[in-house]
């Protein structure tokens, strides 16, 4: 049986793939009426210097030292009222 605080991430994690995410890495809680993403970052390669996205072509031809992989953040903020402050 899962605690409440999973409980609380599944439903984050299923609300951010209903937008089209894979999972929700951050978690807010806040007054807002309904669920929703306020920050996404997609995941690939990028320059150290300027941060913009690296093509598979530009890794080819220029080599990896400049480069990063950035993994996928989506931060989701939770209506306060669907916390049972009894349970936490």
């Amino acid at each position: 049986m899962k605690t409440y605080e999973e409980k609380i991430v599944t439903m984050a994690n299923s609300i951010a793939r209903k937008f089209g995410y894979n999972t929700a890495t951050t978690i807010l809680f806040g007054n807002v009426k309904e669920p929703k993403i306020i920050h996404r970052t997609h995941y690939g390669y990028r320059k150290y210097t300027t941060g913009e996205y690296v093509s598979k072509a530009y890794r080819n031809h220029f080599g990896w030292e400049n480069t990063y992989y950035q993994k996928a953040i989506t931060t989701i903020v939770l209506p306060l009222s669907i916390i049972n402050w009894d349970k936490i």
